[in-house]
């Protein structure tokens, strides 16, 4: 058997080593062609993930927005139906009110007139009137001398101021006819220290047609009726009373008889006190009763509408 020397031996061992590497590295590729799709590139199969990526994100934003877009709207919704039916409440409420008002065109009226003050309520009285602009008749005494100065205060708010008596004694003003006229005197110096000027109107103590000046002094009061006309002086009684004056201590009953005694009459001159607490209690109610059904407030004036009862001594 022929020898081969070392070279040859050396040559034939790269041969073997060259051929087995190219066949390893052909099976690689062959096994990399298998896994990918036969006509499909590298790059068409990075961009198609990339694509499908981009397109599912695009979708999840879109339906996010269009649910935050619609949740929106219904809640703009239901805002703009609350403030509608606010505003809807709002307008019946409105008209009910106006319907309960009946607008006063001078018709009837109402002459508010206060005795034997002032007094303690007499201020709180005041405010009442200014709050609804309402003047009234106060027939003045000086029975509470410290509140002498609210003369002043009903003068100025524009009221009338006219005398009642100085000391609302009956005892003392009925004994006779100069003691009346001394007293009544009296009280309208007072009256124009306060305002300025003297009266000319005034109601006697009880009215005209009492009958307690028969203990004092028979027919009296039919002398001084006459002589406070030969006097130029004008005398006042009423045709509607509070009874505030023994009748009742009620707010709500002098209220009550307020109302009852003016609905009728064209004209009403109110007897009242301001030296009555529940009197002047009762007048915010009654003055709006009156003024939402139609009634004008005015005050008694020299010469202008009066009462007279009739004279029973």
């Amino acid at each position: 058997m022929k020898r081969f020397s070392g070279s040859v031996i050396a040559v034939i061992v790269a041969l073997v080593f060259v051929f087995g590497s190219a066949a390893f590295s052909v099976g690689i590729i062959a096994h990399g062609l298998r896994v990918t799709t036969p006509g499909t590139p590298m790059d068409e199969v990075t961009a198609h993930f990339t694509t499908t990526r981009t397109t599912t994100k695009k979708a999840t934003t879109t339906k996010k927005a269009t649910t935050t877009k619609k949740t929106t709207k219904k809640s703009t919704t239901k805002k703009t139906t609350k403030k509608t039916t606010t505003k809807k409440a709002t307008t019946k409420k409105a008209t009910t009110k106006k319907t309960t008002t009946k607008k006063a065109d001078g018709s009837k009226v109402i002459y508010l007139t206060f005795d034997d003050g002032p007094g303690p309520y007499t201020d709180k009285l005041l405010g009442i009137l200014a709050k609804h602009n309402v003047k009234a008749t106060f027939f003045v005494t000086n029975c509470y001398p410290k509140y002498q100065s609210c003369i002043a205060k009903e003068y100025r708010a524009g009221h009338t101021v006219a005398v009642h008596s100085y000391t609302h004694n009956y005892a003392t003003i009925y004994k006779s006819e100069s003691a009346y006229w001394q007293d009544f005197n009296k009280m309208n110096e007072i009256v124009r220290k306060q305002t300025g000027h003297k009266t000319t109107m005034f109601r006697f103590p009880g009215g005209s047609s009492n009958t307690v000046s028969r203990r004092y002094n028979s027919g009296i009061m039919s002398r001084l009726v006459k002589q406070a006309g030969q006097k130029g002086l004008t005398y006042y009684d009423w045709n509607v009373s509070s009874g505030d004056a023994g009748e009742t201590t009620s707010s709500d009953q002098v209220y009550k008889n307020i109302i009852n005694g003016v609905k009728g009459k064209k004209k009403s001159i109110v007897l009242c006190h301001d030296i009555k607490s529940y009197t002047v209690n009762a007048m915010d109610r009654t003055i709006t009763w009156c003024l939402n059904n139609g009634y004008t407030f005015k005050v008694l004036t020299p010469g202008g509408y009066t009462v007279h009862h009739g004279v029973n001594n």
